[in-house]
């Protein structure tokens, strides 16, 4: 549940903020007209993510990386085009080019946005990994009401930003709309090279190298950007709305203003909670997610002539156990042994698999993972060859005794090398 608590906050929040700023501003400073075109670009734009999810799910024709490009250039471009399109003594001379392309590069911005987001999203549901549980496992539940939780932390962010954008004048409005749609310009342009780059299509340079190694490593960084011009946004609606400065004429028309300003008061809370709240979910949510899980101590077992030992009373418990045996040549080779539930045979292999190497597992809640990739172990499959399960070596089980030749472990310590 956690893992996709973060993971839609880290997904949704940049696009979230822009989204809601791009409609707050055409919705409060022009016609009609405008948020019904947005409304309709919204929708559509869901459908064609949706259908493109399902055939990225269901065939192997689209080139998803060609996609994203694509999609970083149409708002990498359409931002510019809205920028200028927005100058004030420009939008003043050509009103109606002014709405008309604010409108055009709008709708291309918000398609973009979700184009590029929301299919990746659509399709996790279908790669979680339940280790053959079903779709009503609580498991399943769980990682859905993760995701679930993390989408509508990043829309109230973006409703409420937007909300208070709009109490402001146009000019003011503007300025923090660009602002967020900058910050987001900014790491799509990063990733559009990091695509061009893989693809060949530039040469590589030190240039492309750092900005590729920014927009990668300091991903964070740029949600925190955009939730900062928010906040700064929130903190301005907050003092603007403290004390009544406006005329009115009598008793009910300040009622009224009193009570807009309480709303705006309102709105601007909500975005702090909930900027308070996504900073500790991509912070320490995230840290405590990615723990690094302790492991089984490595125990000593038996070593006796051409044979390693391990006798049942040590590992009957059902939990993971951990054994070292030091080659000739000075390397730990590390091998686990788990008594596989309702019976009473046990699994044993290598602390590493053919996949991940000699990262070796873990127990969590009555089951075995992978440290390196986060697969699930069936517990029964422990012992058979394939998958991310342990490498398997050649033991035989006797008087009592798992007894491992020692051959076995020298021939594999290249895998602890």
């Amino acid at each position: 549940m956690l893992k996709y608590f973060v993971k839609l906050t880290q997904d949704l929040m940049i696009a979230g903020l822009s989204i809601g700023f791009i409609y707050a501003y055409v919705k409060n400073n022009f016609r009609k007209i405008g948020k019904n075109i947005l409304h309709a670009v919204i929708g559509a734009s869901f459908i064609a993510a949706i259908v493109l999810a399902f055939f990225i799910q269901t065939t192997n024709k689209i080139n998803q990386g060609y996609v994203n490009l694509t999609m970083y250039c149409i708002f990498v471009g359409a931002f510019l085009l809205w920028g200028i399109a927005n100058i004030p003594l420009l939008r003043n001379k050509i009103r109606i080019i002014s709405e008309i392309a604010t409108y055009v590069t709008g709708s291309l911005m918000i398609f973009s946005i979700i184009f590029y987001i929301f299919p990746t999203i659509f399709l996790y549901p279908f790669n979680f990994d339940l280790s053959g549980n079903t779709i009503f496992s609580t498991e399943f539940i769980f990682r859905i009401a993760g995701m679930l939780f993390g989408a509508l932390l990043c829309y109230l962010a973006a409703l409420s930003a937007g909300k208070c954008l709009a109490s402001l004048n146009q000019n003011k409005a503007l300025i923090f709309t660009l602002c967020a749609l900058f910050v987001n310009a900014l790491l799509y342009s990063g990733r559009a090279i990091q695509v061009l780059r893989t693809r060949l299509i530039i040469k590589s340079s030190p240039l492309t190298f750092n900005i590729i190694k920014i927009t990668l490593n300091y991903y964070k960084d740029f949600i925190f950007a955009s939730m900062a011009v928010a906040l700064i946004l929130v903190i301005l609606v907050i003092l603007n709305n403290r004390e009544v400065t406006e005329e009115y004429s009598n008793k009910a028309q300040l009622r009224k203003i009193k009570a807009r300003m309480r709303r705006m008061r309102r709105w601007a809370v909500l975005f702090i909670v909930c900027a308070v709240i996504a900073v500790v979910n991509l912070t320490v949510i995230d840290a405590y997610n990615n723990r690094e899980p302790a492991s089984a101590p490595v125990e000593d077992p038996i070593l006796e002539g051409e044979s390693v030992l391990v006798p049942f009373e040590m590992v009957e418990d059902g939990h993971l156990h951990r054994f070292g045996y030091t080659t000739p040549d000075g390397i730990l080779v590390k091998f686990i042994v788990v008594m596989k539930p309702g019976s009473s045979t046990y699994g044993v292999g290598l602390d590493a698999c053919d996949i991940c190497g000699d990262a070796g597992y873990y127990e969590r809640n009555d089951q075995i993972v992978c440290r390196r990739c986060g697969v699930v172990m069936n517990t029964n499959t422990i012992g058979f060859r394939g998958g991310c399960n342990p490498i398997v070596f050649e033991y035989t089980v006797h008087d009592g005794l798992i007894d491992i030749p020692v051959s076995e472990l020298i021939a594999n310590q290249n895998e602890f090398k």
